[in-house]
């Protein structure tokens, strides 16, 4: 089965509405949000509107959880705080019943999906080195763990009890006995220095895994932004990948 894996969509509609339709035009049968579908971007509702229609599976994030009032936003910078209480205040009845609903982690066919890390996932570690990606491996099972959160898509291979690796590509095919760990990247905010939107393809059956990058409208992004008098580091910060 052909899975379209994408996160850390911010609510950012145009950068989600490229992805889904690229998702689209890949043939994807099965499509998983690790979470963050709101905070920092313009449309918060509209995104959660389209998640909810189109993703089969969601997975709770840590900005989900904060505009929900589950958890304080003293954990945030400056601009992310602003950001997730103009989203808190605007978020509609329906949406908010929908991201209470979501779930920490998920696992279907070999399949493991987490916002952040299969590491007490209700804690948002960051995976940020190789040593934090060795260490996660201890935490699921499945053949190949899917995680956001740091809106840097990579791919890590383990190899075997104490061989780990970055990928130096961004699609992959694991050999027997392999088993990955894959962030897909951002929808609505990518930090890579790439301000295309990012997500992931995988094949259940092989394992394999497409790392894909799409543009989107940057600029009408920006627009609502500044009508909504949003911060201006969050809003060049779309056209710079940062």
């Amino acid at each position: 089965m052909k899975y379209g894996i994408f996160s850390d969509i911010h609510g950012n509609l145009e950068a989600l509405e490229a992805v889904l339709a690229a998702m689209e035009s890949h043939g994807v049968e099965r499509r998983v949000c690790l979470g963050d579908v709101v905070g920092y971007g313009p449309n918060p509702n509209e995104c959660v509107d389209l998640v909810r229609q189109n993703a089969d599976i969601t997975i709770l994030g840590n900005h989900d959880s904060v505009a929900l009032g589950w958890e304080a936003s003293e954990n945030f910078n400056f601009y992310a705080r602003r950001a997730i209480e103009w989203t808190r205040d605007n978020l509609t009845a329906e949406s908010k019943e929908f991201l209470k609903s979501l779930r920490y982690m998920e696992c279907e066919n070999d399949l493991c999906f987490v916002h952040a890390s299969p590491h007490s996932p209700a804690d948002w570690y960051y995976i940020t080195d190789l040593e934090d990606a060795a260490d996660s491996f201890s935490f699921f099972k499945e053949r190949i763990c899917f995680i956001g959160h740091t809106h840097f898509p990579v791919i890590v291979v383990r190899e075997s009890e104490q061989a780990f690796r970055i990928c130096d590509t961004y699609s992959y095919t694991p050999q027997p006995g392999e088993r990955l760990l894959v962030n897909d990247g951002s929808v609505g905010q990518p930090r890579d220095r790439n301000p295309m939107a990012s997500f992931a393809l995988c094949d259940s059956e092989t394992g394999a895994i497409e790392i894909h990058r799409v543009p989107y409208s940057v600029e009408t992004t920006q627009e609502k932004m500044r009508a909504l008098d949003f911060a201006d580091f969050l809003i060049t910060r779309l056209a710079e990948g940062r």
